[in-house]
């Protein structure tokens, strides 16, 4: 099991790479057009590289990000309810929010599949090819549904799953922060 969590691992924290790289890919971008601009530049399709960056860099991290405890989550419900009654909406939120997600990344994978079958090609000043940012945002999708099942499976078998260990341990942090 240990080589199971840490290829899953791996996997949701290379999701978290490639979102930080689309990010500073946003902030490359827009420095190119700002210093192109001084010069008297035009940088064609920066407009669509950014938005398909912005989309790359919300969707790939999702994954690491709620394995780590940086997603919100509202506990007005859940967090007043113990035992049996806890354990059950956790499994049924955990459940709804996978099959959400799968079904989301199937869209974009399906779509992605599509653009690349038929060279669907951007409307902007470049004809990039749609196929990669649908796919990295079905992949980034993807990950955070594999994620939200991995926890399902970890609340099933009585264990903790990351989130609520990732409260727990910035609780105890923000606690040994006071003393």
């Amino acid at each position: 099991m240990t080589l199971l969590r840490r290829a899953l691992d791996a996997l949701y924290l290379a999701g978290g790479i490639l979102g930080a790289v689309a990010l500073a890919a946003i902030g490359c971008i827009i420095a190119a057009q700002v210093i192109g601009r001084q010069f008297g530049a035009t940088v064609l399709g920066a407009d669509d590289l950014t938005a398909f960056s912005v989309a790359a860099s919300a969707t790939l991290p999702l994954a690491h990000a709620f394995r780590h405890g940086a997603h919100i989550r509202v506990d007005l419900i859940v967090g007043r309810l113990r035992g049996a009654p806890r354990f059950a909406v956790e499994a049924v939120a955990l459940l709804l929010a996978a099959g959400l997600c799968a079904v989301f990344a199937y869209s974009m994978i399906d779509l992605a599949t599509d653009s690349f079958e038929f060279d669907d090609v951007a409307q902007g000043s470049v004809a990039w090819k749609l196929w990669v940012p649908q796919g990295l945002v079905g992949l980034g999708t993807a990950l955070f549904a594999l994620c939200l099942i991995d926890d399902l499976v970890v609340h099933l078998a009585g264990g903790t799953p990351s989130y609520r260990r990732a409260a727990e341990a910035s609780a105890l942090e923000r606690a040994a922060e006071e003393l």
